[in-house]
């Protein structure tokens, strides 16, 4: 078997691509294709290798497994198949009113003669999928209009759980007979929002009938007729085990860089494991036994998609990964395709060539990381991380040869024509050594209060480890230079940059050190095309605090989530256990556990907010506005933050309330050419004081909670532009987007290039994707300049400031600033999807061509936060003095529940405010304070 890239041959028959970019590569790679690696034998010890070809013509019995033939491919590379299309709900062609789909009487070809074909070739068949909201149309009832304007499916709980049953037991009964027997499924694809506010509470992040606005979910909208709209995910599951012997999977996307999804995912698949194991010990449920005779979970396998391109923060996604097997289920990564960025439309796809070998030797290194971190993490015997009961377990392409249906994304061009990106997954190792690149990933060392701290990253322009380091509670700077960072051999510190410049630490607000080093230069070939051996890593250090979430829908009071972040480690706090009634609240067991959140951790727990704790001084754990997570004002950009761009010049007054409007990534137009071109669309929302508050999608009823959607959340991540100028030395921000729309990866904000429709009167369309509102690829970094944006000063009072991108092109330096305009309508709902629930919307926000940022529009950040608080601030002006001296002081004796109770007066947290508190506050003010 080959394994290494060590055999030297003669590459006379090799195919033109390898000579133009395999380099040094291509005299150490096979000339005869019949000894190309396979896939599936590389990684036997690892995990099933899958492609989407389910066809009976590729497992025919005289198909030779070889290179010269999709079949023949099919067979070399792969031991795991799953369906693209063929399975999805709308394969059951007439929906519940007919008892007779095709796929029960026909077997003399289609699907059960395709399943029936792999089996027989022992090729692992996982179906795709038994729910999903999209490619749907029956599964339930298709959405109508009803009397009120609404838009949902006229099913409601009873009859929407009946149909579940039905329709999962006729499926998943009859793909559990052989000869179609399928190995796995798909039980849920896809019912997760983007980036939920409060993981932990995975009830409330889950798809809605409303929320999102595209793509909800009709199976939580029936199910909330009646009934508990999250019901349906654990009856699909348990319907599912009761009706098939086959390995159960839950399918998602976008959770590869967005933890609060991968958070909520991992708390229900905990919960639901949980919870069916006591069905079964009740008698309610049937217990399946693994191969080594121990008890099957319900869902036995998270699947992570990965639609992604070269952005792909690696050390994200193996953060993703660590936390799935956490649970105890087995990850499959299920869809496969890393693009190149190409920064071209869908139709202007370019078929492999010469032209392409630049992209494709970036292409390479990517996957030779993503396969390298596959393998430490595999669930087979050669896997590393022991400490979990899963692993890897299935790697699948959604396709196997390029354009394919994420641009030019896969390890082969055409049949018979291996790309780099083969060769880089047969062997990662090899070949990152090869590109002069570390073959495991970057450990450093990092010394800080008498700790070392061991942290890796992948490297590269788009990794960026980060870790959270507690400070003691009186620090006020932290003090963190090169002197404190021990960097592998060749690697040597580039830059520190610190955030904020003095590195303060208050609660609630940390300083984040970002510590860039870089190693010795890649291979020429490599470093010609702009692969990078750098190493970042984002330290943020802070002091710990207790941050609430609203009352969520799922909590009975008064028990509440609560986030502790920046553990001290010994600080004990009274968890209460739960369990889960039949209305769908959690509630006490009457069971409680004293325990200490890891330190430097974070944890969410379910706590009492009246429970008195012993912490450290300043310390706030009662439950209050300030503590109260809100999407609050922030004056400063930080790493790994989700904001809303909210315009500070439009604020209006609507019913007694202040309203202004923030940023929104719609996929339609929110402004009508040739006046004025298409832009990014607006949303109103609620602002009282610093906090911002959602509204309810004006689709919706009241029975829908009032959440920010996924399109009103933006990820800024640090980015340079290639722009040459005044601004090239200054770091700035790409702004993404987390939405399923036509794509699933995400999508950066810039500015159109100029094409027909982009652009009016000076004003530049504000896009997300390359075709103006249609599927296309993401931004190329040639064009960063279109997507960097840069800032004015933040407002230290009222956090205003303006946001512009700046290009050089052309010899002239050019500002396009963002401007909102108030022209224009979004529609208030897309004829064209039958289950978009988008909210109708007038104007929107453009680039403006100006000659400098003050032509924009003054925004606002929000940043979903508690808000940061100063030790003895009592009156809560960010400010130690006498007046906080006289605030607690007017409090003395008052206890928690009272009036005139001040949360922040209590400084010990006993609940009572007394004179040890007067006194603890007194020691804090400034030496020389004199309060009368």
């Amino acid at each position: 078997m080959f394994s290494s890239f060590d055999i030297k041959r003669v590459c006379l028959a090799m195919p033109a691509l390898f000579a133009a970019a395999g380099g040094a590569l291509a005299a150490e790679r096979p000339a005869n294709p019949a000894d190309w690696p396979a896939l599936k034998d590389v990684y036997k010890n690892h995990f099933f290798i899958g492609s989407t070809n389910l066809s009976a013509s590729n497992f025919a019995a005289g198909v030779v497994p070889g290179e010269n033939s999709v079949a023949a491919m099919t067979l070399k590379h792969f031991n795991a198949v799953t369906p693209s299309n063929a399975m999805k709900p709308d394969f059951w062609n007439g929906g519940s009113s007919n008892p007779s789909p095709s796929f029960l009487t026909n077997f003399s070809n289609g699907i059960n003669v395709d399943i029936a074909a792999a089996n027989a070739r022992g090729v692992k068949v996982t179906g795709h999928t038994l729910l999903w909201h999209n490619q749907s149309g029956q599964w339930p009832a298709p959405n109508v209009l009803t009397p009120n304007g609404g838009w949902e499916t006229p099913w409601d709980y009873a009859m929407a759980r009946s149909n579940l049953e039905y329709y999962i037991r006729t499926v998943a009964g009859h793909f559990d007979k052989e000869p179609q027997k399928t190995y796995a499924w798909d039980v849920v694809n896809e019912a997760f929002k983007d980036n939920p506010d409060n993981p932990h509470d995975w009830r409330s992040a889950l798809r809605s009938g409303y929320s999102p606005e595209e793509r909800p979910s009709r199976w939580a909208q029936a199910y909330a007729k009646g009934g508990k709209s999250w019901d349906y995910m654990y009856d699909a599951f348990f319907f599912a085990r009761q009706n098939t012997t086959a390995i159960l999977n839950y399918n998602d996307f976008n959770d590869n860089e967005r933890a609060s999804k991968a958070t909520a995912i991992a708390s229900m698949v905990k919960e639901f494991n949980e919870r069916y194991a006591a069905d079964v010990a009740a008698g309610r449920a049937r217990q399946l036994l693994d191969a080594r005779g121990q008890p099957r979970p319900l869902v036995d396998v998270i699947g992570t998609q990965g639609h992604w391109d070269m952005r792909l923060n690696m050390d994200a996604f193996e953060r993703t990964i660590r936390t799935y097997l956490e649970t105890g289920a087995n990850v499959d990564l299920t869809e496969l395709d890393l693009a190149p960025t190409l920064g071209l439309d869908k139709g202007q796809r370019i078929q492999n060539g010469p032209e392409m070998n630049e992209l494709f030797l970036e292409q390479g290194v990517q996957y030779a990381k993503l396969f390298s971190l596959l393998k430490e993490y595999a669930a087979g015997s050669a896997g590393r991380h022991p400490e979990f009961k899963g692993g890897v377990h299935r790697v699948t392409w959604w396709g196997m040869t390029d354009p394919g249906y994420h641009t030019n994304g896969y390890p082969w061009s055409a049949v018979g024509q291996p790309k780099e990106a083969f060769w880089a997954a047969a062997n990662p190792e090899q070949y990152l050594a090869d590109a002069g690149l570390p073959t495991n990933g970057v450990t450093a060392s990092f010394r800080y209060g008498g700790e070392t701290f061991k942290v890796r990253t992948w490297g590269g322009r788009n990794a960026q480890a980060m870790i959270d380091i507690a400070v003691p509670a009186g620090t006020k700077n932290v003090s963190f230079n090169a002197d404190n960072v021990v960097l592998p051999a060749g690697f040597a510190v580039e830059r520190i940059q610190y955030s904020p410049a003095d590195c303060a630490v208050i609660p609630g607000k940390p300083c984040h050190v970002t510590v860039t080093a870089r190693g010795a230069d890649p291979a020429p070939a490599y470093k010609a095309v702009g692969v990078e051996n750098t190493a970042t890593f984002v330290l943020s250090f802070g002091q710990m605090a207790v941050s609430w979430f609203p009352e969520g829908n799922t909590l009975e009071a008064p028990l509440s989530y609560a986030e502790v972040r920046f553990s001290d480690g010994v600080t004990r706090f009274k968890q209460y256990k739960t369990y889960y009634g039949g209305d769908g609240l959690a509630r006490a067991t009457g069971a409680t556990e004293l325990k200490a959140v890891p330190r430097h951790g974070r944890q969410t727990l379910v706590l009492k907010s009246q429970d008195p704790i012993t912490g450290p001084a300043g310390l706030r754990f009662a439950k209050d506005a300030t503590t109260e997570k809100a999407w609050r004002v922030v004056k400063r950009i930080e790493p790994g933050r989700t904001y809303m761009v909210v315009s500070a010049e439009s604020s209006f007054q609507d019913g007694g309330e202040s309203k202004g409007f923030a940023l929104t990534n719609r996929t339609k137009p929110a402004t009508t050419a040739p006046a004025v071109p298409e832009s990014l669309s607006r949303t109103p929302v609620v602002l009282r004081g610093d906090t911002l508050w959602p509204l309810r999608n004006a689709n919706a009823p009241e029975t829908e909670p009032a959440l920010a959607q996924d399109n009103l959340k933006f990820m800024f991540e640090a980015a340079r532009s290639p722009a040459a100028g005044p601004y090239a030395a200054q770091e700035g921000h790409t702004m993404l987007a987390y939405i399923h729309g036509t794509n699933v990866y995400p999508h950066v904000v810039f500015r159109g290039n100029g094409a027909t429709g982009t652009v009016a009167g000076g004003q530049h369309s504000l896009i997300t994707r390359q075709t103006n509102g249609a599927e296309g690829s993401q931004i190329a970094e040639r064009a960063l300049d279109q997507a960097v944006w840069f800032h004015t000063p933040i407002d230290a009072g009222s956090g205003e400031m303006k946001m512009f991108l700046f290009s050089g092109r052309g010899g002239s330096n050019q500002h396009y600033a963002l401007k909102e305009v108030d022209s224009g309508v979004t529609p208030n709902r897309d004829g064209g999807n039958a289950i978009s629930q988008r909210q109708g919307a007038t104007g929107g926000f453009v680039a403006l061509q100006a000659a400098g940022p003050d032509a924009g529009t003054r925004v606002k950040l929000y940043a979903y936060d508690m808000a940061a608080y100063v030790s003895g601030d009592v009156n809560g002006d960010s400010v130690l003095n006498c007046g906080d001296l006289s605030a607690a002081t007017a409090s003395v004796g008052k206890r928690s529940g009272q009036p005139g109770f001040v949360p922040a007066a209590d400084f010990d947290q006993n609940g009572v405010v007394d004179i040890r508190d007067i006194a603890a506050i007194s020691r804090l003010l400034p030496v020389g304070t004199t309060c009368r």
